[in-house]
């Protein structure tokens, strides 16, 4: 598949680079988890990682962390090389795992005091930024309610904050709001524009399109441990994701819904066309797709064909995920 690199630096803040991965590769006996990527993060931004399960995402984020080993290329982090320096790249990094690592017995303010004494921290210093934390992120009134005692949006929130307690350079946030509730989302995402306005450099996955878009300056889309895209939000919508999104649930022969598709692409307002065998739904890419969904089910009726769901999506950052990978991003 051609990989689709639209490169631009108005976003960025800082001409530093920070993560540095050239032709990286991990396998696991058959599996190639990460398949010779490479990419630069810039000191200050957010660089978004998206990628379907079993991308290759999360093992990328092990290896730039030093929890994992790569079986070839180069990884650097603040130009210190993950294997032969993990204990300087670990002096800069803070993490936010998929899964929540702080003692369910020790309050809030506890587990924060305990991951800080990892780190050579001043114990003044430390109880401060202890504090500053907690209520940056809402958690005044839990500070001496233990960690099992909080709701899921809570325990996210104390698990962020404990990858920051140590205030690295560069925090890898690996889907930090995943199942949280609309509130709970958004006082995340205020807490990470504000690291990035203190010049932050974030690494950032996520399932999420609309916190991709909005979060990130910069972000690449892997898929089968392959880099296939890379860019600006803005600039890949631009150059993938043109024209809108329809779906259709249709009901009828096959055999028939394959002729149909067929004569769809032919339109001149149609870009794309394709039958999802798995998700059982004919997917079009199509200019003014609003305005051309009576024609379509025209065209499905004329073959004898009920169509049973419609759905519209305009221009967005799902479309050019749709249309590199040919699947939603929780496949």
């Amino acid at each position: 598949m051609k990989k689709f690199i639209i490169k631009s630096n108005e976003l960025v803040k800082d001409n530093h680079v920070t993560i540095d991965v050239e032709d990286l590769k991990k396998y696991f006996e058959d599996v190639r988890a990460v398949d010779g990527i490479s990419f630069q993060v810039m000191k200050g931004e957010c660089f978004g990682f998206l990628g379907p399960n079993g991308a290759g995402k999360t093992t990328t984020i092990n290896i730039l962390s030093c929890y994992l080993k790569p079986t070839s290329g180069i990884a650097k982090v603040e130009n210190f090389n993950v294997e032969t320096q993990a204990s300087e790249v670990k002096k800069h990094i803070g993490i936010c795992t998929q899964e929540n690592i702080f003692y369910n017995e020790l309050t809030v303010y506890e587990n924060l005091i305990f991951f800080g004494k990892m780190y050579t921290i001043d114990s003044k210093i430390l109880k401060s930024r202890v504090i500053e934390l907690i209520k940056k992120v809402g958690l005044e009134k839990k500070r001496k309610t233990k960690a099992e005692k909080l709701s899921g949006g809570m325990k996210r929130r104390l698990n962020l904050i404990i990858g920051l307690v140590h205030d690295p350079d560069i925090l890898f946030l690996d889907e930090p709001t995943a199942g949280l509730d609309p509130q709970s989302r958004r006082m995340l995402w205020d807490y990470i524009f504000e690291l990035k306005s203190r010049n932050k450099t974030i690494f950032l996955t996520t399932h999420y399109m609309d916190e991709a878009d909005i979060l990130s300056d910069r972000l690449a889309i892997i898929d089968h441990g392959k880099i296939i895209a890379e860019g600006t939000p803005e600039h890949l919508k631009e150059t993938i994701g043109k024209g809108d999104l329809l779906t259709f649930k249709t009901e009828g022969p096959k055999e028939k819904l394959l002729e149909s598709i067929n004569e769809i692409k032919t339109f001149d307002f149609v870009l794309d066309a394709n039958y999802i065998e798995e998700e059982m739904i004919t997917r079009i890419s199509a200019m003014d797709g609003l305005g051309k969904v009576g024609k379509i089910i025209k065209r499905f009726s004329s073959n004898d064909l009920q169509v049973i769901d419609v759905g519209v999506q305009r221009n967005s950052l799902e479309n050019v995920f749709l249309t590199l990978t040919g699947r939603s991003l929780r496949v």
